[in-house]
């Protein structure tokens, strides 16, 4: 229900004079609510270049995590909160690094599987809503940023190509899906980019990827032959990525390129 004031003067003086009294408490509140360190010399609030929270959900391997990224000019500290506003998240640097300072943070959770931590328990575990970092960045000044963390996941691609015992040509192949239009409660959503990736199974003496990012509209990819190797055992993963940040991931092989 939408709740709204009436119209009284009286009322409105109130509020006014309300507001002068409780304008240093608030800034008190602010000083105090800061991260440590930032009132000791911090002059100015910037905003992050880049906040994200968002969930990665692998449908082949039926297991979930969650992960957090930020971007800014450089921190030494960084916290996030959740939409509770209890702390989910804490960094703190120290020493030579906390004299250098960082630009990038990327954190990426556990991910068990469902057998272990069913989706219901996951989504419990981490609520939808707005999340908040607060940082302190190498000259002092307090760094802010938000987003919008939700539960929305893209459906599962589907009809990936090549598929397990499938034999390709070591001098290129064509990797394909079918487009992704809703999402795992069978609502419409839209897709902002697909992710694929090519994996030499064997990662002796190096794990060797090739990985695409693709807009919406495509689908598919050309694998080139530089990338391949005869007689050699490959496996494909497609991830699909919603506007919030939210990626569901399916795999398939393995499958082979032919002899030269």
């Amino acid at each position: 229900m939408k709740h709204t004031r009436s119209k009284n003067n009286g009322t409105k003086k109130h509020m006014r004079l309300l507001a002068i009294l409780l304008a240093p408490v608030v800034s008190l509140i602010l000083v105090v609510a800061a991260p440590e360190g930032w009132a000791k010399g911090g002059h100015g609030i910037e905003e992050l270049d880049e906040a994200e929270v968002y969930i990665e959900w692998n449908s082949t391997d039926t297991d979930y995590g969650i992960q957090f990224f930020w971007d800014s000019v450089g921190f030494t500290r960084m916290t996030v909160k959740n939409t509770m506003g209890k702390k989910v998240l804490d960094v703190k640097t120290s020493k030579n690094v906390k004299a250098q300072g960082l630009t990038e943070g990327f954190f990426e959770s556990v991910e068990p599987p469902a057998s272990e931590l069913s989706m219901e328990e996951f989504l419990d575990r981490f609520p939808e809503g707005e999340y908040k970092f607060r940082g302190i960045s190498i000259e002092k000044d307090l760094l802010v940023g938000e987003t919008e963390f939700t539960h929305i996941l893209p459906a599962p691609p589907e009809n990936l190509s090549p598929k397990e015992g499938d034999v390709v040509r070591h001098t290129g192949f064509t990797a394909s899906f079918d487009p992704v239009t809703m999402d795992t409660d069978g609502e419409e959503l839209e897709i902002v980019l697909y992710v694929v990736v090519v994996e030499k199974e064997d990662d002796d003496p190096i794990l060797q990827t090739f990985t695409v990012i693709l807009p919406p509209s495509k689908t598919s990819v050309d694998v080139p032959a530089q990338f391949l190797e005869p007689d050699t055992v490959y496996k494909l993963e497609v991830i699909a990525q919603e506007e919030s940040g939210n990626r569901t991931i399916a795999e398939t092989g393995p499958f082979t390129t032919d002899s030269e």
